[in-house]
Order: structure tokens, then C-alpha cells, then sequence
């Protein structure tokens, strides 16, 4: 096997996502990575009237994007003093193609991501990101479950 070079992490900034993130810092610097890329991959909040259509509020798009920009650099400020590259990336799109989308075009090796951990029902309403990368990834997807907060 090969050295793994670049883990790409995505983050939701919640704390599921923090320990994610402790954990790929931990590993990138034991397995001695070069770079480790945190994303956050949103979806513009879309708006439906009955009249009109659907549409996005353009202002309130670049609010959201701002404020996801701010706490991405507050993520990659926080783990700077570390032995690995830290670099941030925010996309618009799906989450889950998202995140495998942009493994594959930056030649990640591994995936290391948070999973909440969650069944039943709860899972059925509101899927499973993780799940549904390590379904699509081409490279190994390493999941820190965490309980739900």
C-alpha cells in the first residue's frame, strides 16, 4: 500500500464533526500526510411560492456563504500549528456527491468523516451522509461515530 497523502474531512460544525476533525489531524499527523483538506459542502436554500416558482434569495445565499467561510477558516486556525497542510474548500451542491466529488478530483486517499450514529426512523428522515459516501467513495472512507447531540 501506498502513503496516504491528502485526507479530505468534511465538517458540518457541529460537535460530531469537531471530533471528526481532531481525529483526521491525529491521523494525518501519525501516518505523516502532506495535506489535509477540510470541506463543507452546503445546499443553497431554495424557496417555493406557488406563483412564482422557486427561487433563491441572492443576498441571503452570500450571507450563508460568508458565515461558512468564517467558520471554515476558524476550523483550519485552530488545527495551523499541526504537522500537515490544512486547506479549506467550500462547495455548493449535494453533500455526499459533494464530498466524493471533490476526493476524487483532488486526489485524496482516504475520507475521514463523522457519523451520528443514528437508526430507525430517524436515519430513514434525515439519511445518512456518511453512509451514502462510503456507498459512492473510491477510496476508503474512515467514519468516527459519535453519539447524537
Amino acid at each position: 500500500m501506498s502513503k496516504l497523502r491528502t485526507i479530505v474531512c468534511p465538517v458540518d460544525f457541529s460537535a460530531a464533526s469537531e471530533d471528526a476533525a481532531r481525529y483526521a489531524v491525529d491521523l494525518a499527523e501519525k501516518i505523516g500526510a502532506d495535506k489535509l483538506d477540510f470541506i463543507h459542502v452546503f445546499q443553497r436554500p431554495v424557496h417555493a411560492i406557488p406563483e412564482l416558482g422557486y427561487y433563491v434569495e441572492a443576498s441571503a445565499a452570500e450571507q450563508i456563504k460568508e458565515s461558512l467561510r468564517r467558520q471554515l477558516d476558524t476550523l483550519a486556525r485552530r488545527y495551523s500549528a499541526h504537522a500537515v497542510e490544512v486547506e479549506t474548500h467550500l462547495l455548493e451542491g449535494v453533500p455526499f456527491s459533494g464530498i466524493v466529488e471533490h476526493a476524487d478530483a483532488s486526489g485524496a486517499d482516504m475520507i475521514v468523516m463523522a457519523t451520528h450514529g443514528r437508526t430507525g426512523f430517524t436515519r430513514f428522515l434525515l439519511g445518512s451522509v456518511a453512509e451514502k459516501v462510503v456507498r459512492t467513495s473510491s477510496i476508503p472512507v474512515c467514519t468516527v461515530r459519535v453519539g447524537e447531540d
